[in-house]
């Protein structure tokens, strides 16, 4: 895991997480003089459950799948996408030094890194910091709340087209890499289902898929396609993280 201390990193790469940008400048310097940049491979696993952890992370532009039930190289049953709009590592943020979820990297990129002890101090430290954390933890609780349900009522086309829209949100890169195991891992269902989901949306010219290589062609038709469940994730986080003396929410649906 390649490692770079924060003052030597490019200024853009400073705001490309979200939750740091909400921050106003003097408080977003403060924290990120205790933060790394480093690169996170794709398959890293960062946290386990009951484990302690030893850093939280803000993504710039990794993906990071938070699950349970997995085992070797089973991811188990993903409960949320963790990109460029949040933070791994919530229970941190209440008090906790384990993880209660499984933090895989399923898309390789670049993320802030902060050890524990140093994200204490600055929390005790800071009243803005704490807000926008305590912010965070409301919008991890509802899109958790959200997916449960998705999972149980929603058809798995939509819940397909609302992944696809999630993982742009998160990380803006195509053509993304997503094999049909992996699509079905994510969602928690058979390959062929999501072999049968995805045609739909293909044939609808929603999508592009060819040789494990997935590229978004009309996002709107997407949207339409997706559950309602992704209208309300990003309902709730552009009005639980209002941005106080930071900087605006960005991304295609403020996701």
């Amino acid at each position: 895991m390649k490692v770079q201390p924060a003052n030597s990193a490019d200024p853009g790469a400073v705001r490309a997480n979200r939750l740091l940008a909400g921050l106003a400048p003097p408080e977003r310097a403060f924290l990120l003089q205790a933060c790394e940049r480093v690169e996170l491979p794709a398959g890293a696993v960062l946290m386990r459950p009951g484990r302690r952890a030893t850093h939280a992370y803000f993504p710039l532009d990794a993906i990071v799948s938070l699950g349970v039930g997995a085992t070797g190289r089973d991811h188990g049953l993903e409960l949320a996408l963790v990109g460029a709009e949040g933070m791994v590592g919530v229970p941190l943020l209440l008090g906790s030094t384990a993880s209660t979820l499984r933090a895989t990297v399923t898309r390789a990129g670049a993320a802030w890194r902060i050890a524990v002890p140093a994200l204490q101090l600055q929390l005790r430290a800071g009243e803005a910091l704490r807000g926008v954390m305590r912010r965070y933890v409301l919008v991890s609780l509802a899109q958790l709340a959200q997916a449960a349900w998705c999972t149980r009522h929603h058809r798995l086309e939509g819940r397909l087209a609302r992944w696809l829209l999630m993982t742009q949100d998160r990380a803006p890169r195509e053509p993304m890499r997503a094999t049909h195991e992996e699509l079905a891992a994510a969602l928690g269902v058979r390959r062929a289902g999501v072999t049968q989901a995805a045609a739909a949306l293909q044939e609808r010219q929603l999508i592009a898929y060819h040789r494990g290589m997935l590229t978004l062609v009309d996002r709107a038709g997407l949207r339409a396609a997706a559950c309602a469940c992704y209208a309300a994730d990003c309902a709730s986080y552009a009005r639980l993280m209002q941005r106080n003396g930071g900087e605006a929410a960005t991304g295609p649906d403020v996701l």
